[in-house]
């Protein structure tokens, strides 16, 4: 609360422009009654799209200290939206400012950060006798699951670091005598075990 006025910070997760787009027309109507719901996102691997709203406040008082502030963090692929309740008194353009980007400072303490890295997929056919030490190496490895199908063997998918390709192929050729071959499949971005 701020000379009466109500600020509502919050995060929202966005992949894309759209997602981030969708996401704040949810909290608009959600907030259908507030003064104001300024906006700012950064979308990208690369932080490549930014975008911020005053959404009626003067111009660069609310949305552009926003996205400082998310600049700030170092965050993507990531909405703020501060919905502001008028209390009745003026804050005045530095007022503003400040009451924008602390809303964004303080809800980025508080929120969740999740990391995505990328990682390499790998696919193999493990024989049943070999599975379950195949299995409990590769996880002890760090390597993450990404699926599997029991058929006449087991068809695997793993998630591997990009540093322990090496490794990971060395490892399965080891514990198999060379009879399980990993096949690299693709890359993804994968939300991964904060340190």
């Amino acid at each position: 609360m701020i000379k009466k006025s109500r600020f509502i910070g919050r995060l929202l997760r966005a992949e894309t422009p759209e997602e981030g787009i969708a996401a704040l027309e949810a909290v608009k109507k959600r907030h259908w009654d507030a003064t104001h719901n300024c906006s700012a996102m950064i979308i990208g691997e690369n932080r490549e799209f930014m975008r911020c709203s005053d959404d009626g406040e003067p111009q660069g008082t609310a949305g552009v200290p926003m996205l400082e502030a998310l600049k700030m963090s170092g965050l993507t692929n990531v909405l703020a939206v501060v919905t502001r309740y008028f209390g009745g008194t003026l804050l005045g353009a530095g007022g503003l400012v400040r009451a924008y980007s602390a809303s964004v400072a303080e809800t980025l303490k508080t929120a969740e950060k999740i990391r995505r890295a990328p990682y390499a997929v790998y696919a193999m056919e493990v024989p049943f006798k070999l599975w379950g030490k195949i299995e409990s190496q590769v996880l002890g490895a760090g390597c993450l699951p990404k699926g599997m199908e029991y058929l006449s063997c087991v068809a695997a998918e793993f998630y591997v670091g990009m540093e322990k390709e090496e490794r990971f192929c060395d490892l399965i050729r080891e514990l198999s005598s060379g009879t399980v071959v990993p096949r690299k499949t693709g890359e993804e971005y994968v939300e991964s075990p904060t340190e």
